[in-house]
């Protein structure tokens, strides 16, 4: 992973993935449905194999909602304003915080205050929606 030119993005990506793992966990949503990979452009069958795996992984959780006991109507409006909540300045800043000192602390994948954001998600959730 650290290996090519596109370092810092791959960086940013992992921490983007553990952000929206934790928004799932939040959401009650397995956080197995979301997974990062690295594959060059020259390694197409480790591609193949890692998308076969991950769409086996998927069959196996089961359909979104029902496979985590949601009612459709639950599942909609928790995503709505989980939607909702991400897009505001509060989230997208506690986030950047957190993106920022993940960075000077080279502790990529691991949300250094993962209760602090959890919290200013879980406001912003209920102040805009729930």
């Amino acid at each position: 992973m650290g290996e090519c030119h596109y370092r810092s993005g791959n960086y940013e990506a992992i921490n983007k993935i553990a952000f929206i793992r934790m928004i799932l966990k939040s959401l009650e949503i397995n956080a197995d449905r979301i997974a990062i990979e690295w594959a060059s452009a020259a390694e197409g069958p480790l591609f193949v194999k890692l998308i076969t795996e991950f769409t086996g992984k998927i069959k196996a959780i089961g359909t979104l909602g029902i496979s985590e006991g949601l009612k459709r109507e639950e599942l909609m409006l928790k995503i709505k304003a989980a939607s909702m909540a991400v897009e505001g300045m509060k989230v997208r800043m506690a986030f950047a915080k957190q993106a920022k000192q993940i960075k000077k602390d080279k502790a990529y994948g691991h949300l250094p205050s993962e209760e602090k954001l959890l919290t200013v998600l879980m406001n912003e959730m209920d102040r805009k929606f729930l």
